[in-house]
């Protein structure tokens, strides 16, 4: 006598649907961790700042957050998804740390001039991640301004862009 077996399944019958909300969860609650950092930077610092709306109105993998001087102070886990470099590797670090040999100067003398005005501003340039490959990054800056219109920090927007 032959036995059927039942092959049993759960309530969801597409795990790729689950996944992706999953995925969406984590996302969201990183940004949110973000978030939660860059307020208590914004308190401590007292910025002139809306730092959620700035989170919440732009699409970034990664943040990096530098003083005046361009001083790594804080990086999310994006930075270090993007860029294989911890936290602990970037902190105290300059930014250029990233550059390499096809860095263009050209756009480290635009990042330089728009950097002395205090202005925001977007650029893309190439920089190297730990294992030594190459990747193209659109950075947004934005210059943190505290109640007394002195920029204290910068705090920057990033993206790989994807060459297919």
């Amino acid at each position: 006598m032959k036995v059927k077996s039942k092959t049993l399944q759960g309530p969801l019958k597409c795990w790729d649907i689950y996944a992706m909300y999953l995925a969406e969860q984590a996302a969201n609650f990183e940004k949110q961790n973000d978030l939660e950092v860059l307020k208590t930077y914004k308190t401590k610092f007292d910025w002139f700042f809306d730092v959620e709306e700035i989170l919440n109105n732009n699409e970034f993998e990664a943040l990096v957050l530098t003083d005046f001087k361009q001083e790594i102070k804080w990086v999310n886990k994006g930075f270090t998804k993007m860029t294989g470099y911890s936290f602990k590797d970037a902190l105290g670090r300059k930014p250029n740390f990233l550059q390499g040999e096809n860095t263009s100067l050209r756009t480290l003398n635009n990042i330089r001039n728009y950097l002395k005005r205090e202005v925001h501003f977007k650029e893309s340039i190439i920089n190297y991640r730990k294992n030594g490959e190459m990747y193209h990054c659109s950075i947004e800056v934005y210059p943190l301004k505290d109640n007394n219109d002195i920029t204290t920090h910068l705090l920057a927007l990033e993206n790989e862009i994807r060459l297919y």
